[in-house]
C-alpha cells in the first residue's frame, strides 16, 4: 500500500514543510518482507482438463503423416526429415518415476546395450549396439518383437522400417534346379525363393515382403537389406556428392544428402559419447505415444497439487469424471495431489492407442462438464463445499493434443450453439458480430465453432462473473482490446483451449496463411496469422478434410487460448511446458490492470497533479501522468485532462542517463554500462559478477552487458532470452512522486534560523529552475521527469538493489521491489560551504536495506551525497539497517545540523533481540550522528517504524520525536539538551552546539505506551505500530496528544490480517512535553476512554449508496471528577473489526479539527481485492464522531457518517478546489483517484488547513 501526501495549496511555513507531519496539532512473529504486493488479488486454483489423442497413428514413428511410403530410405532416420527420429543435437531427459499413489519413487533407466522398448514398463530389452531395427511404428503396451512378423492386424508388416539397402544391403549367390520353392538364410534372415524350371524368372520375399532375386541359369541371385544392425542415424549434408534440389525441402527429400553415422562413443557433437542419449530416446521417445507420454510427464510432475484436474480420451476414455477402466479405474475430477498425480500417470502408462480421432467430441465432454455442479466446488468430489465456497473466479483451461485430422460426430451442445459465423449476445452483454475477423469462418459445426461456443457461453451463469479479464496486450482503445485475440476479457466462466498439433506442421501451407511458428506470428508480407485476422478465410474444415488442421489453429483463437504446432520430442516437450506456463501466467495472484497507486500537487500549480500508477497484468509495468485540472463553465464541474504520460517517452535505451555510484567527485556517479559495471561493487561483489548470473538457474552465463542493456531499455532478446515488456518503466508501487521546483520554506523564518540571508539568495537563485518530479520504481531506478513534458531527464540505481538486478530480466519474473519507498525532498542548510541545497532522501521499502541522498538543486547536475545501508554499522551489538519501510524525515537539530531522521525499520539483521533504533545521519554526508536504540521483549523481533517529529516553538528546530515500534511500543526521543546542562529558561530556543551524544530516549528509556489488545500486555496480545503518528496540542493546553494506528501488512503471513484480536486506534496523553525529563508513568489501556464503531449500514448521499459506519460520541475525562470512581483518563482508544482483520497501516491526514484515516481490510475471499478501505473521520480529541457531518452520506435514521468505504489504493491524499463562485473551498480525499468530497470542521478549516502547533501559536 501507498503512502501518499498530496500538498495543500496553502502557503507553508518552515516547519510544516521540515517535518511534513503535524506538529502537536502483530508484533510478536518474525518478518518475512514479501516480494509481491499483499493488496493484490490471491486468486484460485484453475480447472484443467487434458484430453489425449490415443487414435492408431499415435503409434506410428514418423511425421508428418505423408512420408509414410518413404520408411526404407536413408532421410526417415534422419531428424531432418523424419522429426521423430533421433536428433544428435538434443538432450533427451528420462521423465521423473512415480508410484501409484503419485509418490516420487526411484527413477527409470535404460542403457545403450539394454534399452527397453518402452521405458516406462521396464520389461523387455534390445542391444542397441548390435540388435538395433528402426521402429515404424510401436505399440506401448506390448514388447517389441524381434521377427518382422506384425502382431496388429491394422499395421502388419509395418512394426519395423527397412534399413536403406544402399547402405545394409545383403547379397548371396546359389544354385537351384527345380520349380520349387525353397528356404534359404542369408544373414540370419529366412528368405523364400521361388525356383522357376524355364525362362530367367524368380522371385523371393522376407516376411511377405518381395525382395531382390536374379536367376542366370541355375544360378540364382538374392540380396536384401539387413535387419539387426549397430544403432545409427543420418545426418544431412549438403556438401556430399549428389545432392541436389533448388530449396532445403528439396534437398531434404535428396537421400544423397544424407550421410551414414553409426552411435559409438565418439558420434555425438564435438566427439562426446552419445550412447545413453539414444538410448533414451529409443526407450522413451521414438513414437508418437511415447513422446507424448513423456512430454506430458515431464510438464505435469511439475503440476501444482492445487490445481483441479481431470483427463480424456478420444477413444478409450470417453467419461469425465468417473471410475471407467479405459481411464484407468478413477478420473474424478480432484485437486492434482499425489495420488491424483499417481492416478494420471497409470493410466496414461496403460493408454491403448487404437481407432479414430473424434476431436468435437472430447472438446465437447470438456465443456459440459464445466456446467456441473462438481467442476466449480471448493473440493470437488470431497466433502463441505458449500454455496459460499464456491468461487466465481475460478478460470478453466482444457489442454487437447492431436495427431491427427478429426472426424466422428460433432460433439454439438445443443440448439444454443453459438457458431462462430453467427450473431448474438455475449454475457457481458457485449455483441458478436457473425462476421469478425479473425474468428469467423464459412462452415459450421467445426471444432472451432465448439471452442467458441464454450467461451462465448456462461457454463456457470449461477454464479457472479467475477473472472479477472486477460488483457495484456493494450491499443489504448477498449474496443480493438477486447476483440484482439491474445486478450481474453471474458469475465464470465468459460473455457480456454490450448490446441497441440503433434505432425502437422507440413499441412498449414495454405496461400498466404502459412504458420510461422507460432499462434499470432506472421511474415512481414502478412503471410500467416496477420492475413487470417485481415483479408483471408479460414480453410473449410470438414470431416477428415486435411484443412481440419487449421481447424486446431482456429479453435485456440476462437477461445483466447494457443495453438502449438509440434514435429518432433523436443518441440513437444517444450510445448506442453509453454501451455502449463501460459497457464500459470493468466491465473498469477498478481492479475490485475493498471491501479493508480498515488497522487500529488505541483508545487508551483494549485490545478496540476501527478498521478503514478502500476499495472500487475501488464507485465508489472508503470507511468506517471501529469493531470491539469480546468473549471468548465459549459459543464459546470472540473474537467481533468491529461497532459503527459511518461511511459509514452522513454528515450532510446543508448540515450537514457541512467547512473550509479562511483565516477567522478562532480557528481559521485557514473554511466549505468557495462564498462563501468566491472568496477562498482555492493557487498565486494561486483555488478558485473550480480548480472552475469542467471535469474532462473543461478548460473553464471556471462550476459551482463546484454542485461545492462536490456534494463537500459533495449529490446534485444525480449521473449527468448529476456523477458517481454510492456513498458519500459517498471511499476510505481509504494513510491508517491515528489516535486522539485519552486523554493520548500518561507524565506525569513529559514533566515533567521541560520541568522543570515543566504535562503533569500537561494530563493533568487533557483527562481526559474526547471521543474522535475522524482518517483521511485521496481525496476531498480529512482527516476526523474521534467514537469513540463514528462521527459525522463534522470534515472539512479542504489548500489543496495545491485545483487538483484538481473531478475528482472528473467522471463519467470514474478515481482521484486527494488526502490519502492517515497522520495522526500526538503531544502537544507551546509554550514561547511555556507550554501542551501535541496536533497531528495530515498528509500527502498521492501526493496533492500538502505537509505540514500542526492543533491538535487540544479536539474541535469544531480550528485549523489551519500548512501547508507545494512553494512554501515559493523558493531555486533549495534542495532542494524533492516529493510527501508521508516520514511524518512530532513529536520534541523540544536546540534546547529540538518539531518535525516528515521526507524532502522524491519527485519534487520539480529533484530530478534527486541531492539529497535531511531537513526540520525548527517543529511549532507550520511554519517551516524547518533542512534537512539531501544529495548522492546528479547527474542522477539523488532524493528522501529516511521517517526514524526515535534517542533515545540515553532521555530524550525526538532526538538522531540516519536515512533511505534512492531512489538507495540510507542517510543518518544528527546533532541534536546539534557536535563543537567540545559537552560530552563529557553529550553527550545534554537541552538547550535547541543552535543548529539545528549539526545536520548525518553522517559528514561521506557515506552510512553503500550499497544495491546487487552488491559494486560501478554506478548501474544501486541499490537504493532507501523505507520506514523500524528501530533496535536492536547485540548487542556498541557502537553500533547499522540494520535496512531496499529496493524502490519508487509510480510508474507500479513496476507489474511490477524484476526485473533482486533486491532485499534489510539489517542495517548503525553503530559510531559515541556523539556522535563519525562518522569510519569507508561500510559496503559485501562486510563483509556472506549469509543465503540456501528457496522452494517447504509448511507446515502441523495444520489448514490454506500456502506458506512457511525462512531460513538464518548467524552474524554481528562480531569477526575468528583466521584472516587471518575478518575482522570490518559487518552482513547477505538477498536478496529476483529472479524475483519481491519487495522491502520497508513499515515493520518488532519484537516482543521478534524482527524482523517484509512483503515486496511485483508480480504480473505479469493476472487476479491487483496484489501479493501473504509476512510474515517474523528474528533482527534476524543476519537469519537466530530462534531459535524464529515462525509456527505446520512443513515436512515439521519445520523451522519464516521466511516465510509472507499475502493483503491494509495493511501489518503487531499486536495481542495475552488470553483470561483466565491465560496468556500472545496475538499476531496482520495484513494488513488477515486474520490469523494469531504468537510472539514468549519471552525477551525479558516485559518489553516493543517494545523500544527506553530501555526496555531503563530496566529
Amino acid at each position: 500500500m501507498m503512502n501518499t501526501y498530496k500538498l495543500l495549496p496553502h502557503a507553508k511555513t518552515l516547519a510544516y514543510a521540515l517535518f511534513g507531519i503535524t506538529l502537536l496539532h502483530g508484533a510478536n512473529s518474525y518478518a518475512a518482507v514479501s516480494q509481491s504486493p499483499l493488496s493484490l488479488t490471491v486468486g484460485v486454483p484453475p480447472n484443467l482438463i487434458f484430453t489425449l489423442d490415443d487414435s492408431g497413428s499415435m503409434r506410428e514413428a514418423f511425421t508428418p503423416e505423408s512420408i509414410d511410403g518413404d520408411r526404407d530410405t536413408r532421410k526417415t532416420r534422419s531428424s531432418s526429415y523424419n522429426s521423430m527420429y533421433y536428433d544428435p543435437a538434443v538432450t533427451y531427459k528420462i521423465p521423473k518415476r512415480f508410484d501409484a499413489n503419485g509418490v516420487e519413487s526411484g527413477a527409470y533407466t535404460t542403457s545403450f546395450t539394454n534399452a527397453y522398448y518402452n521405458g516406462f514398463r521396464q520389461a523387455g530389452t534390445v542391444d542397441l549396439s548390435s540388435r538395433y531395427a528402426a521402429s515404424w511404428w510401436y505399440n506401448p503396451l506390448v514388447n517389441q518383437s524381434t521377427s518382422f512378423t506384425g502382431t496388429d492386424a491394422e499395421y502388419n508388416n509395418r512394426q519395423f522400417a527397412d534399413n536403406p539397402l544402399s547402405d545394409f544391403r545383403v547379397v548371396t549367390t546359389l544354385s537351384l534346379s527345380g520349380s520349387n520353392a525353397t528356404n534359404i538364410s542369408i544373414a540370419g534372415l529366412t528368405v523364400r525363393v521361388q525356383r522357376s524350371s524355364g525362362g530367367t524368372g524368380c522371385s523371393a520375399t522376407y516376411d511377405n515382403t518381395a525382395v531382390s532375386c536374379s536367376r542366370s541359369g541355375t544360378t540364382y541371385t538374392v540380396s536384401l537389406a539387413q535387419t539387426f544392425v549397430p544403432a545409427y542415424y543420418y545426418r544431412f549434408n549438403t556438401n556430399l556428392s549428389g545432392c541436389t534440389g533448388s530449396t532445403v525441402a528439396a534437398r531434404q527429400a535428396n537421400d544423397a544428402c544424407y550421410e551414414l553415422t553409426y552411435v559409438t562413443n565418439t558420434s555425438g557433437v564435438g566427439g562426446t559419447d552419445e550412447r545413453q542419449n539414444f538410448a533414451i530416446w529409443y526407450s522413451f521417445y521414438r513414437n508418437r505415444a511415447l513422446a507424448t507420454m513423456s512430454s506430458a510427464r515431464l510438464a505435469f510432475s511439475e503440476l501444482s497439487p492445487s490445481i483441479r484436474f481431470t483427463w480424456q480420451s478420444l477413444n478409450a476414455c470417453t467419461t469425465l469424471n468417473g471410475t471407467s477402466s479405459g481411464c484407468g479405474g478413477d478420473n474424478r475430477f480432484r485437486e492434482f495431489q499425489p495420488a491424483q498425480r499417481g492416478r494420471f500417470f497409470s493410466w496414461l502408462d496403460s493408454t491403448p492407442f487404437f481407432s479414430g480421432t473424434p476431436l468435437r467430441e472430447a472438446l465437447g465432454r470438456a465443456g459440459e462438464f464445466l456446467k456441473t455442479d462438481t467442476a466449480w466446488h471448493k473440493t470437488p468430489n470431497g466433502t463441505g463445499n458449500t454455496t459460499a465456497n464456491t468461487y466465481a473466479c475460478r478460470p478453466s483451461y482444457h489442454v487437447l493434443m492431436t495427431d491427427g485430422i478429426w472426424n466422428g460426430n460433432n460433439g454439438s451442445p445443443g440448439s444454443d450453439f453459438r457458431h462462430d459465423n453467427r450473431n448474438f449476445k455475449l454475457p457481458d452483454g457485449t455483441d458478436y458480430p457473425g462476421n469478425l475477423r479473425p474468428y469467423a469462418d464459412t462452415t459450421s459445426n467445426t471444432l472451432a465453432d465448439l471452442a467458441m461456443h464454450y467461451w462465448a457461453t456462461d457454463l456457470r451463469p449461477t454464479l457472479d462473473n467475477k473472472l479477472t479479464p486477460y488483457t495484456p496486450f493494450k491499443s489504448g482503445n477498449s474496443t480493438q482490446d477486447y476483440w484482439n485475440p491474445r486478450n481474453d476479457p471474458a469475465n464470465w466462466q468459460h473455457m480456454v483451449n490450448f490446441t497441440m498439433g503433434l505432425g502437422l506442421t507440413r499441412s498449414l501451407t495454405a496461400t498466404g496463411i502459412q504458420w510461422q511458428g507460432s499462434t499470432f506470428a506472421s511474415a512481414s508480407d502478412g503471410n500467416g496469422f496477420a492475413n487470417l485476422q485481415n483479408s483471408i478465410n479460414w480453410p473449410a474444415a470438414s470431416d477428415n478434410n486435411a484443412n481440419n488442421v487449421y481447424d486446431l489453429w482456429h479453435t485456440a483463437i476462437n477461445s483466447r487460448g494457443e495453438f502449438f504446432s509440434v514435429d518432433s520430442p523436443d518441440a513437444m516437450v517444450q510445448a506442453f511446458s509453454d501451455i502449463l506456463s501460459r497457464i500459470a501466467d493468466r491465473t498469477s495472484t498478481a492479475a490485475r490492470p493498471a491501479i493508480n497507486s498515488g497522487q500529488v500537487a505541483d508545487d508551483t500549480v494549485t490545478s496540476v497533479s501527478y498521478q503514478s500508477s502500476y499495472s500487475s497484468d501488464d507485465n508489472w509495468s508503470g507511468d506517471l501522468k501529469r493531470l491539469d485540472k480546468t473549471w468548465s463553465n459549459t459543464a459546470q464541474a472540473y474537467v481533468t485532462t491529461e497532459r503527459w504520460s511518461a511511459s509514452r517517452q522513454v528515450p532510446a535505451w543508448d540515450q537514457r542517463n541512467i547512473l550509479m555510484a562511483g565516477g567522478s567527485a562532480a557528481s559521485n556517479m557514473q554511466a549505468f554500462n557495462a564498462t563501468n559495471a566491472a568496477s562498482v561493487s555492493y557487498a565486494n561483489t561486483t555488478l558485473t559478477t550480480y548480472l552475469n548470473r542467471n535469474p532462473e538457474t543461478g548460473s553464471t552465463d556471462s550476459r551482463a552487458a546484454s542485461r545492462i542493456d536490456y534494463l537500459r531499455g533495449s529490446r534485444a532478446g525480449e521473449g527468448s532470452t529476456f523477458r517481454t515488456r510492456s513498458s519500459l518503466l517498471g511499476d510505481f508501487y509504494s513510491s508517491s512522486p515528489a516535486v522539485v521546483s519552486r523554493a520548500r520554506y518561507i524565506p525569513s523564518v529559514a533566515n533567521r534560523l541560520e541568522g543570515n540571508t543566504a535562503y533569500s539568495d537561494f530563493v533568487t537563485s533557483i527562481a526559474s529552475r526547471p521543474g522535475r518530479i522524482y518517483i521511485g520504481g521496481n525496476d531498480g531506478m529512482l527516476h526523474g521527469f521534467d514537469t513540463a513534458n514528462g521527459a525522463e531527464r534522470f534515472a539512479f540505481i542504489p548500489s543496495a538493489v545491485f545483487p538483484k538486478l538481473n531478475k528482472l530480466t528473467g522471463n519467470n519474473y514474478g515481482h521484486e521491489f527494488y526502490v519502492d519507498g517515497s522520495p522526500v525532498v526538503g531544502d537544507i542548510y551546509d554550514g561547511e560551504t555556507g550554501q542551501w541545497r535541496t536533497i531528495l532522501v530515498g528509500t527502498l521499502k521492501a526493496g533492500g536495506k538502505s537509505i540514500f541522498a542526492l543533491d538535487v538543486t540544479t536539474p541535469g547536475s544531480e550528485k549523489l551525497l551519500w548512501q547508507f545501508d545494512e553494512n554501515s554499522i559493523t558493531a555486533a551489538e549495534r542495532v542494524k539497517m533492516g529493510y527501508s519501510f521508516s520514511e524518512p524525515t530532513i529536520a534541523r537539530l540544536h546540534t546547529g545540523k540538518w539531518a535525516v531522521v528515521f526507524g532502522n525499520g524491519y527485519e534487520a539483521a539480529g533484530n530478534s533481540n527486541g531492539k529497535a533504533a531511531l537513526f540520525i545521519l548527517d543529511a549532507m554526508r550520511g554519517t551516524l550522528v547518533r542512534s537512539l536504540e531501544v529495548q522492546g521483549t528479547d527474542g522477539v523481533a523488532n524493528g522501529l517504524s516511521t517517526p514524526r517529529l515535534a517542533d515545540i516553538n515553532g521555530d524550525g528546530v526538532a526538538d522531540y520525536a516519536y515512533a511505534g515500534d512492531l512489538q507495540g511500543n510507542l517510543w518518544r526521543f528527546d533532541l534536546l539538551r539534557s536535563v543537567a546542562s540545559r537552560d530552563e529558561t529557553a529550553p527550545f530556543r534554537v541552538t547550535n552546539n547541543v552535543a548529539a551524544s545528549e539526545f536520548r530516549v525518553g522517559y528514561s528509556g521506557r515506552p510512553l505506551f503500550t499497544a495491546t489488545a487487552s488491559d494486560s500486555t501478554p506478548a501474544d496480545q501486541r499490537q504493532a505500530i507501523t505507520s506514523a503518528p500524528s501530533l496535536l496540542r492536547h485540548p487542556t493546553g498541557t502537553g500533547h496528544l499522540v494520535v496512531f494506528g496499529t496493524g502490519r501488512f508487509y510480510d508474507t503471513g500479513d496476507k489474511e490480517g490477524d484476526k485473533s484480536m482486533a486491532q485499534t486506534v489510539y489517542g495517548i496523553w503525553d503530559k510531559q512535553t515541556t523539556a522535563e525529563a519525562g518522569t510519569n508513568a507508561t500510559v496503559t489501556r485501562s486510563t483509556l476512554q472506549q469509543q465503540t464503531l456501528t457496522t452494517g449500514l447504509t448511507g446515502t448521499d441523495g444520489t448514490t449508496s454506500r456502506a458506512v459506519r457511525t462512531i460513538s460520541d464518548n467524552r474524554v475525562r481528562w480531569q477526575a471528577g468528583t466521584n472516587a470512581n471518575e478518575t482522570a483518563q490518559n487518552g482513547w482508544y477505538l477498536n478496529l473489526l476483529k472479524s475483519d482483520g481491519e487495522m491502520v497501516v497508513e499515515r493520518m491526514l488532519q484537516l482543521g479539527n478534524t482527524l482523517f484515516f484509512q483503515s486496511l481490510v485483508p480480504n480473505s475471499d479469493p476472487c476479491g481485492d487483496g484489501a479493501s478501505n473504509w476512510t474515517y473521520a474523528i474528533n482527534p480529541f476524543t476519537g469519537g464522531k466530530t462534531a459535524h457531518n464529515a462525509f456527505d452520506y446520512i443513515t436512515a435514521d439521519n445520523v451522519g457518517a464516521s466511516g465510509i468505504s472507499q475502493p483503491g489504493e494509495g493511501g489518503l491524499t487531499t486536495g481542495s478546489n475552488n470553483d470561483g463562485s466565491g465560496g468556500p473551498p472545496k475538499f476531496e480525499l482520495c484513494t488513488g483517484q477515486i474520490c469523494v468530497e469531504i468537510h472539514p470542521d468549519p471552525a477551525s478549516i479558516g485559518r489553516q488547513s493543517w494545523r500544527r502547533v506553530d501555526e496555531t501559536e503563530q496566529e
